[in-house]
């Protein structure tokens, strides 16, 4: 097993679709949140996304399902953004819109997961571009629409920094002298 950092760059807007009632009771469609308000994308989210991708490559699903997902993202969407709302095909004369918390072009976010044992950091990272290309990631979609297409830009080994041990001998030593002495 390996624990990777995946940065993607999305290509089309990455719209929240968590329905929220702001001060003035305007609705506005939110990303989803921990409970420290961090961005979550949910591992299912990714599980689908793929094992659409090892249809497409001819790769068994089963590996894609063990892959965890931290839900947790590394990011921050932008407040609002708005959606213009087609009735019947047709934009209306008075333009109605929706306010999405998004991620737009060209933002940068990451996300971490820790891949099985037989799936190398070279075939992920071709299922997660045919994801980017044909489906996207997005809590917002619709069937018409392709919201949250990305490009990958790495995936790499997560690098995790160990924790500095402190002698506690020669700290107390220190501590009893002066410095400068």
């Amino acid at each position: 097993m390996r624990e990777v950092t995946i940065r993607i760059r999305f290509n089309r807007e990455c719209l929240g679709s968590a329905r929220r009632r702001g001060a003035k009771g305007q609705v506005k469609f939110c990303m989803l949140r921990d409970p420290r308000h961090r961005v979550m994308f949910l591992p299912s989210w990714w599980h689908q996304l793929l094992r659409y991708a090892a249809t497409v490559t001819n790769q068994q699903q089963g590996i894609v399902k063990r892959i965890d997902w931290n839900p947790v993202i590394d990011g921050m969407p932008r407040a609002a953004w708005k959606r213009t709302i087609v009735a019947d095909g047709k934009v209306e004369r008075r333009m109605r819109y929706a306010v999405h918390e998004a991620f737009l072009p060209g933002d940068v976010v990451g996300i971490n997961a820790v891949l099985p044992d037989g799936l190398s950091i070279e075939q992920f990272q071709e299922l997660l571009e045919i994801v980017g290309t044909y489906k996207g990631i997005s809590p917002f979609q619709r069937d018409d629409e392709r919201y949250g297409t990305f490009e990958v830009l790495s995936v790499r080994p997560t690098v995790r920094r160990m924790p500095v041990q402190v002698d506690e001998n020669k700290a107390e030593s220190e501590g009893d002298s002066p410095s400068g002495s």
